[in-house]
């Protein structure tokens, strides 16, 4: 279904919902901030909804998106690439990324929120808040991408200002969600140091370079540590679970709920991801990643043992570099 016809359907829906035109209107002004005016442009089609309107919308009027787009075609898994060219962002990237920060906020307003994450690599929701991580990440996404046509080094890669808090606030607004459950490869930290160690050898990330990287790991730890030791995130108090899985993990999985909203992502390309609304693909990707627990370990508020000396050899094989 393209997307044109997607937002005419949504409008349609809006309309069924609030048949009173007057009221309709009054509803989304207060809904969106918006005055009279934008809202008529809106509703005309002259000017597209964007998605964070989109969910504030549907939350407001109690309209499912999933049975919505898919009401009348058959129920089959359908992801879409999002793809960002994070060494140009345009408009439409930084927005999709204040999007997804608008979507994670409204997780607040939702007791029943949830966000689980099978990771063989560290999540962008743990690493966004430290930004010499975050500078890696982009640094690595970038040498992947261009390959041998760019030699550009760690130091001279240059990460914009408005980047750099679009990831701290998504590092903030990712805490919203009622319930967090992470599951990590028992490898996820050596696959890190094992990089870091490669652009090492060719040159492109300094010893100084290091030092700051490594501070900000082991900063990165204490944060992982407490988490799993109160089971909460300080700011919100929401609940925390975190397990070591004792099996490799093939990809990263993640899949969040807030209220009648389900989205799905396969991570690919370090940064980006394929993504799905689409319910039955929510189901396979959260039984997917519940099947993983089985072969985990628990390290929030219990295995002390085992906590202690995860984190121990992560702090060891950290300092070592």
């Amino acid at each position: 279904m393209k997307t044109d016809e997607i937002h005419s359907i949504f409008l349609k829906a809006i309309e069924k919902k609030v048949p009173d035109k007057t009221k309709l209107v009054e509803i989304l002004m207060d809904t969106l901030f918006m005055e009279k005016g934008a809202v008529y442009r809106r509703l005309r089609g002259d000017v597209p909804l964007t998605f964070y309107e989109v969910v504030n919308i549907a939350e407001r009027l109690d309209i499912s998106l999933n049975n919505l787009v898919y009401a009348d075609s058959v129920r089959t898994g359908r992801f879409e690439l999002a793809f960002m060219e994070y060494a140009a962002m345009n408009e439409m990237e930084y927005k999709r990324w204040e999007d997804l920060i608008a979507f994670a906020h409204l997780a607040a307003n939702d007791p029943h929120s949830e966000i689980e994450d099978s990771s063989n690599i560290l999540p962008i929701c743990i690493y966004a808040g430290f930004d010499s991580l975050v500078k890696y990440h982009l640094f690595k996404y970038h040498y992947l991408l261009h390959g041998s046509a760019s030699r550009i080094t760690f130091s001279d890669l240059v990460v914009s200002e408005r980047l750099h808090r679009i990831f701290r606030s998504y590092f903030e607004e990712s805490k919203n969600f009622a319930n967090t459950t992470f599951i990590f490869d028992y490898m996820i930290f050596q696959y890190l140091v094992t990089d870091l160690r490669f652009f090492c050898d060719i040159h492109l990330i300094s010893t100084d370079d290091i030092q700051q990287i490594r501070k900000d790991l082991f900063a990165l730890l204490d944060y992982l540590e407490k988490l799993a030791l109160t089971g909460c995130f300080d700011t919100t108090k929401n609940r925390v679970s975190i397990y070591i899985s004792d099996v490799n993990i093939d990809s990263t999985y993640i899949c969040s709920q807030i209220n009648n909203i389900y989205v799905s992502l396969i991570r690919t390309f370090i940064l980006n991801s394929v993504e799905s609304f689409d319910y039955s693909s929510f189901r396979k990707i959260k039984d997917w990643i519940r099947s993983q627990i089985k072969s985990s370990s628990l390290i929030t508020q219990s295995g002390a043992a085992y906590r202690a000396d995860f984190f121990e050899k992560q702090r060891k094989m950290i300092s070592e570099l």
